[in-house]
């Protein structure tokens, strides 16, 4: 079996890393309210101040998957922390040691910058996922809700602030 290289993105990958967003981004709701474009991959993740980290995974040359992370500060562990932000491995390629490449090379990013922890969310029910993390070493913080302030309740708090 071929092992997974992982390698950062460059210009010319702008167009599959936007169909990898949309692909990820549709998995619970269909296609993706503001659908990703190679235009804003190439200025948010590829430009001279990347908003993150943003690795690919190719079997055999090809790109079949990838993982955002962006650093944090972690006050419990009074360390950085860095946060995987989104990790996705094409259904064809699942299981061929893709999704443990990206999230080992993350590891050693946050090694590498003295972070405390590699931190991420599951969606609730999402079984394969939670399978797959546990098979690294992941532990659970127990029962956790992700919370979203956007849209109109966004700007209503943000004016609190005038």
């Amino acid at each position: 079996m071929t092992r997974p290289r992982i390698r950062r993105a460059d210009a010319p990958d702008a167009e599959i890393v936007a169909a990898l967003i949309n692909a990820i981004n549709s998995l619970d709701h269909g296609a993706p309210e503001l659908p990703m474009t190679p235009e804003v991959v190439r200025r948010d993740l590829l430009g001279p101040r990347p908003k993150a980290l943003l690795r690919l995974a190719e079997l055999d040359g090809v790109v079949v998957g990838f993982a955002t992370a962006s650093f944090i500060y972690d006050a419990e562990r009074a360390a950085d922390a860095l946060m995987l932000l989104d990790l996705y491995v094409v259904p064809e390629a699942r299981r061929r040691g893709a999704a443990r490449a990206l999230m080992a090379n993350l590891a050693a990013e946050a090694k590498r910058h003295g972070a405390g922890c590699l931190w991420w969310g599951v969606d609730e029910g999402d079984d394969d996922a939670t399978r797959f993390y546990r098979a690294i070493g992941a532990r659970s913080e127990g029962r956790f809700s992700g919370e979203l302030l956007d849209g109109a309740a966004l700007d209503r708090l943000a004016a609190e602030a005038a």
